[in-house]
């Protein structure tokens, strides 16, 4: 942070959520493409602050395992959408999520959400 990256950098990329990890493709070749050579920069991990346990980009599996393995670093999430969802729901009409939202929610990740984890 806050200085030009350089040849012998160790990078972490550091994101507030990841979806579908088309943010990591567009940034992954920027940030090579600041060292002199391949490899002279070094992207060490990425580390997010939700993930939203959605398909990526080309498997089912989840965004950040798929970004894990095309990239060859590790890739965490500080909470997921499941622990979201089950911190705010409460059965009932008192609670966050309700259990109309929560049929909701678990409709749309039928659809779209990663089929492992």
């Amino acid at each position: 942070m806050g200085s030009p990256i350089k040849d012998g950098d160790r990078i972490v990329i550091i994101e507030d959520v990841t979806t579908s990890g088309k943010s990591i493709e567009e940034t992954f070749p920027i940030i090579q493409a600041q060292g002199s050579k391949p490899g002279a920069v070094q992207i060490k991990g990425l580390m997010v602050s939700l993930d939203r346990m959605e398909r990526g980009l080309e498997t089912n599996k989840c965004a950040l395992d798929e970004i894990s393995e095309k990239y060859q670093f590790p890739a965490r999430a500080i909470v997921s959408m499941k622990e979201v969802i089950e911190s705010l729901y409460s059965s009932g009409k008192d609670g966050i999520i309700t259990d109309e939202i929560k049929k909701e929610l678990d409709a749309y990740y039928a659809e779209w959400g990663a089929k492992t984890k």
